[in-house]
């Protein structure tokens, strides 16, 4: 596993059509948690330069551009935040239409202050 790479030490089962965690229900967004994936994926390529820029990997994915780029903006929240949202933590009323269409703050502590209101 190389420094770039990231761990989610979580086990996901379906029992009855329902997502559990570790064997307990979930209450996560599994867009949410599919899309901070790719996210983080997609930025790894940018910075090995696997890709020059997010158009590249539109183009790749079969994409467009301004989706990627939305998407690839999640890459940039805070630690703590992302591992909320692969816990199953985040406020209820936070959605991926809302994380792919509003600004979210560099600052770390801005990123906490915003997702605070959801609360």
């Amino acid at each position: 596993m190389s420094s770039s790479d990231v761990f989610v030490p979580l086990e996901f089962k379906r029992k009855k059509g329902k997502l559990l965690i570790d064997g307990k229900k979930s209450c996560h967004d599994v867009r949410i948690v599919e899309a901070v994936a790719r996210a983080v994926h997609w930025h790894t390529l940018l910075d090995t330069g696997a890709f020059k820029n997010v158009g590249d990997i539109a183009r790749a994915e079969g994409l467009k551009s301004t989706t990627v780029g939305r998407v690839i903006r999640l890459a940039r929240l805070a630690p703590a935040i992302i591992e909320q949202l692969m816990a199953g933590c985040q406020p209820r009323q936070l959605t991926l239409f809302w994380l792919m269409r509003n600004d979210i703050p560099a600052l770390w502590s801005e990123q906490r202050q915003l997702l605070e209101r959801f609360r």
